[in-house]
């Protein structure tokens, strides 16, 4: 077999076993620190990664993945109904776009051809690009995006594989039956025709506002359940008080219990095809709560995917 382009970290996720490659039925967690950027982003200095800033704040407040996690009345993984695995990161460079987006769908479609569930940790939005396409060779989904931002925009500056396109591309694939873009709120880079588009697309695009008027268990139940979920959350989709460590500020966002009353309604009763939440920026972090809320997102997925009927 041929060994796929990763990168063992020192630390891993809740040190759950480190692995350099799937296994079947498990959880499948990776970092991919960079994708697409723009002819304007700065080169990363060697500071420590989004992925790594991740592992090392949820290990240090969760300290033992065995203990009794009160959110699922149990421990976390269900006394070994799922088996976690870290692989590690996709091996990724600033200057090399178009290799980190094949390293990127080559070992997200490794995991899926292993029968495991893919759980991303990024990087900015655009390592969602080469993610996403991965599915494309397997069944159709449905996609839910939480995010701040529609991400439609077609190029910027000629680059239509950037941050500000994710699912303007994600709407391009064959698998992507329907999408549902939840926590939109404020200005981004959409301007009235990337709306449009996305609208004429058949987007369901739900503000911050619509959700907490509805409730978000109501926007989740509206979710088609005949086919897999896909679940992509940009970190500006929450409050800056409750994930100050993102690239664009937005205040009123999500709160974490709404973040995981949305993930929980969301994947209850549902087969998750994968997880993938991005735009994570250490550098802008406060005390770690950025870092560990991201931790505590994706340890709320696993728990689901360890109760999944």
């Amino acid at each position: 077999m041929i060994p796929l382009p990763l990168v063992p970290r020192p630390q891993t996720f809740l040190g759950v076993p480190a692995a350099a490659a799937p296994v079947a039925g498990s959880a499948a967690i990776f970092g991919a620190v960079h994708g697409t950027p723009y002819v304007s982003d700065p080169v990363e200095s060697g500071a420590e990664t989004g992925p790594d800033a991740v592992r090392r704040a949820v290990t240090a407040a969760c300290l033992d993945a065995g203990h009794w996690d009160f959110d699922f009345d149990g421990p976390l993984l269900n006394d070994g109904a799922l088996e976690a695995l870290d692989l590690g990161d996709v091996a990724t460079v600033h200057d090399d776009a178009p290799g980190n987006r094949k390293n990127i769908e080559t070992v997200t479609g490794a995991v899926l051809e292993a029968g495991a569930t893919p759980i991303l940790i990024g990087g900015d939005d655009s390592v969602a690009i080469p993610f996403m396409r991965a599915f494309d060779r397997g069944e159709p989904l449905h996609l839910l995006q939480i995010d701040a931002h529609i991400d439609w925009r077609d190029d910027i500056g000629g680059e239509r594989l950037g941050y500000s396109s994710t699912i303007r591309r994600a709407s391009e694939l064959g698998c992507i039956a329907s999408m549902t873009q939840c926590g939109i709120r404020a200005v981004g880079s959409a301007r009235r025709q990337e709306v449009e588009a996305a609208r004429a697309w058949g987007s369901r695009i739900v503000t911050v506002a619509e959700a907490r008027r509805q409730g978000l268990a109501a926007v989740a139940a509206a979710l088609p359940r005949d086919k897999p979920l896909l679940i992509h959350i940009d970190c500006d989709a929450m409050d800056p008080g409750t994930c100050p460590g993102v690239n664009a500020l937005s205040p009123g966002g999500f709160t974490f219990p709404e973040m995981t009353e949305l993930l929980g309604a969301a994947i209850r009763g549902r087969r998750l095809a994968g997880f993938s939440i991005v735009e994570f920026q250490p550098k802008a972090d406060v005390n770690d709560i950025a870092a560990t809320v991201v931790g505590r997102l994706v340890c709320h997925v696993l728990g689901h995917l360890a109760r999944a009927a």
